[in-house]
């Protein structure tokens, strides 16, 4: 017999609640799923509390499970298809859903020799944030560096960046905080508009930079134009891009002069 059986008990109530983001800040808490998400979550913060339906376990998810009941330090609880299905944002449970507790990474704490820094800004949708924090991840970025705007610990995040949100320095800070601090470390900004004369590819980017990319919708605010700027050249009839491919194109553009340097 499951622990919790219904779909209407407080505890689950509360967690369907952890959904918006108003409950998320308030609590400080987010609900993590999915295998590969929950690995790399366990790979250096504390799972506060573990939901799981063993009857919906894939074999990753079952060797996984197994793993956090050998290590004893996380409390479990069994439920329901259908509960584990109220919790879940997904449409194919994984089995468990996982409780953690917000961290902030102050810059202060980041290592600026070399450094290769992705400055987001005003990133409103998950997908394009999660995929960002996965591409700066995969290029070696020093930190992504994130404003208040952004919905950090979001599902679709934490999806869309194939559990690197865990793995990768991220912080968050205002645009103010965020110049103050690349100033004080002697870190070129690099903004991407349309608007820019100088192809990425032409600028310097082996010296330590932050590469600044904003919304779809809106660009970058008028504070970041008083630095270099830089745009992705195009052949076609669209001037621009996904803010998240060309956080990628950026930052592989910095990675192939660092291998060449």
């Amino acid at each position: 017999m499951a622990d919790i059986e219904s779909t209407t008990n407080s505890r689950i109530k509360g967690l369907v609640r952890l959904r918006k983001r108003r409950e998320r800040d308030s609590t400080g808490l987010f609900l993590v799923e999915g295998e590969r998400e929950l690995e790399s979550a366990l790979l250096g913060h504390e799972v506060l509390d573990l939901y799981v339906c063993e009857d919906l376990l894939t074999d990753h998810g079952a060797r996984v499970y197994r793993t956090i009941v050998e290590g004893g330090a996380v409390p479990i609880t069994s439920v329901t298809p259908p509960v584990l299905e109220k919790i879940s944002l997904r449409g194919n449970p994984s089995g468990f859903v996982a409780v953690l507790r917000q961290w902030e990474a102050p810059l202060s704490g980041i290592p600026t020799d070399e450094a290769l820094v992705l400055v987001v800004e005003s990133i409103e949708k998950p997908g394009n944030l999660g995929g960002m924090i996965r591409s700066a991840n995969a290029a070696g970025a020093s930190v992504v560096v994130a404003d208040a705007t952004t919905d950090l610990f979001n599902s679709n995040v934490i999806r869309a960046s194939m559990g690197t949100l865990f793995t990768t320095p991220v912080a968050v800070a205002s645009t103010t905080e965020t110049l103050a601090w690349l100033d004080e470390n002697e870190i070129t900004v690099f903004a991407t508009t349309p608007a820019a004369t100088k192809a990425h590819s032409e600028v310097e980017l082996t010296q330590p930079c932050a590469l600044v990319v904003g919304s779809e919708s809106t660009g970058l605010t008028d504070v970041w134009f008083g630095r270099e700027q830089i745009l992705i050249p195009m052949t076609g009839t669209i001037d621009s891009l996904n803010a998240s491919v060309s956080a990628g194109i950026v930052l592989f553009e910095a990675v192939r002069q660092r291998r060449n340097k």
